[in-house]
């Protein structure tokens, strides 16, 4: 009889990523954790700053991190310099921030048009693409918010005092019919329910 090789461990087979993620900092670490996840930690020590580049499937990003600049600090930027057929979310760990891409399919066919109408004047927004909000504040007072996505539109009362990433949560969880919305912080992408596909590894 043929004889089988034991392992005491599981074989790790090789894993290509479609993503890249590269520090010019050597103390500001990137890890590969698989797939479509990083882990930043550590901090920018060149002065006056140091790039991070972020390969993606079509694009190449590249961000500058100030000295003194931490993972938060570029997950910051990496939420405004993405192309929108990449998004972002991110989560704390032990040693840092872990952060995952998600490659969003982006048809030939115009991206949704994303809005926001709200009572409350200290509300801030920032419109980061077409279809790609950041609120930058939250709200003073309870009041009245209508999202908006192309000509359908949803509106919902913000209790007061609610943060900016209150918000965002809330409105990426109440988007119109046939529209779906990815969340990261205080930053909500929509896509229309047919064009969107995640391949988060």
């Amino acid at each position: 009889m043929p004889r089988c090789a034991m392992f005491e461990e599981p074989l790790q087979l090789p894993s290509l990523s479609r993503f890249r993620v590269h520090s010019e900092d050597p103390a500001f670490h990137v890890t590969w954790r698989g797939g479509s996840r990083f882990a930043l930690s550590g901090e920018i020590t060149i002065d006056p700053s140091a790039e991070l580049d972020v390969s993606t499937p079509n694009d190449t990003v590249e961000i500058s991190l100030a000295r003194r600049s931490t993972p938060e600090h570029a997950v910051a930027l990496l939420r405004r310099a993405l192309p929108r057929s990449i998004s972002m979310r991110h989560q704390e760990v032990e040693d840092g921030v872990e952060i995952v891409f998600t490659e969003a399919l982006v048809p030939a066919a115009k991206t949704p048009r994303f809005r926001i109408l709200s009572t409350d004047t200290l509300l801030r927004v920032k419109q980061l693409d077409e279809n790609k909000l950041e609120f930058l504040s939250g709200v003073g007072e309870e009041c009245l918010i209508t999202v908006m996505c192309d000509s359908r539109r949803v509106s919902m009362t913000i209790t007061e005092g609610s943060s900016a990433l209150a918000v965002a949560a809330r409105v990426g969880a109440n988007v119109p019919h046939g529209f779906r919305a990815l969340v990261d912080g205080p930053v909500v992408s929509v896509w229309k329910d047919a064009d969107f596909f995640s391949a988060v590894a």
